[in-house]
This record gives C-alpha cells, sequence and structure tokens, in this order.
C-alpha cells in the first residue's frame, strides 16, 4: 500500500506538472506528500541575487537557494490541497541531486517517488543519462517519472 509519496521538484515543467500527478494519486490514496527540493553547491545567477536583494536577505549562495526554494514549494501547497491532499511536508536538501532524493526516499519511508523527465539540469545529464534515470537506477521504491 502506498501511503506516503516523494515528490521532487526543481521548478521546471516537467517537475511541477509531476507535483499534478502525485498529488492526484495521493488525494486518491489518501497518502502523505513530501515536496523535496534538492539544492546543490553552485554559483548563483543574477535572477535569484535579486530575489535575495528584494527580500533583503543576506545569506551564503546556498541558503539563498534554500529561500527560493522553500518559496517555490510553498505556492504548490495550495494546488496539491485543492486536489484533496491535507498532508504535505515541505523539505529542502542540500547534496548530489539524485542521491539525495534516493536517501530521502529511503529514510523517509516513502512507498514512492514522483518526478519529472527532464529538470533544469544542463548537457550533463544528456551525457551522463539525467537524474530521473539515476533515481530509477538507485531506488528501492517504485519510480513514477512524468512527462
Amino acid at each position: 500500500m502506498i501511503s506516503k509519496i516523494l515528490i521532487a521538484v526543481d521548478g521546471s515543467p516537467h517537475s511541477m506538472k509531476a507535483i499534478d500527478v502525485g498529488a492526484q494519486i495521493a488525494a486518491g490514496l489518501n497518502a502523505k506528500l513530501v515536496l523535496l527540493h534538492v539544492v546543490r553547491q553552485q554559483v548563483i545567477p543574477d535572477s535569484i541575487r535579486e530575489f535575495a536583494k528584494a527580500e533583503h536577505l543576506v545569506d551564503t549562495d546556498v541558503d539563498i537557494f534554500i529561500r527560493a526554494a522553500k518559496h517555490m514549494l510553498a505556492g504548490a501547497v495550495d494546488n496539491i490541497r485543492a486536489a484533496g491532499v491535507n498532508d504535505v511536508d515541505i523539505e529542502v536538501e542540500e547534496g548530489p541531486i539524485a542521491r539525495t532524493i534516493v536517501a530521502r526516499a529511503k529514510n523517509s519511508d516513502a512507498d514512492m517517488i514522483v518526478l519529472g523527465s527532464r529538470g533544469m539540469g544542463d548537457i550533463e545529464g544528456y551525457l551522463r543519462g539525467g537524474v530521473s534515470h539515476r533515481v530509477e537506477t538507485m531506488a528501492k521504491c517504485p519510480v513514477l517519472v512524468v512527462k
């Protein structure tokens, strides 16, 4: 039985669709949803720096990414609740993306992982197989990849 679903979200159109699909499944099964965004350490883009400046944030680059991610995920919660899911958690972690998603699913006893087929990654994702492929390979629970 599926009682907890972890949805990995990076803000891409496919991951936003994964939220909708995961919410529909969770609503039908009365399952708990965990929205997870993984932040990897990187150079912060100007658009995120502008967001930080507008919000009067004076944090490290990773802290800025974490705040922006929480803001993005919080915006999805209203749509999830409208779909009939009342038990929703938001989590943001730092680390290698695929490994962190799989580890978080295992540590939280998630029964299923839902994620988008293509994310916000770069050419490296195409060359190395992409996050969704690595999650499918490493996860011990079912993985639903949404296009």
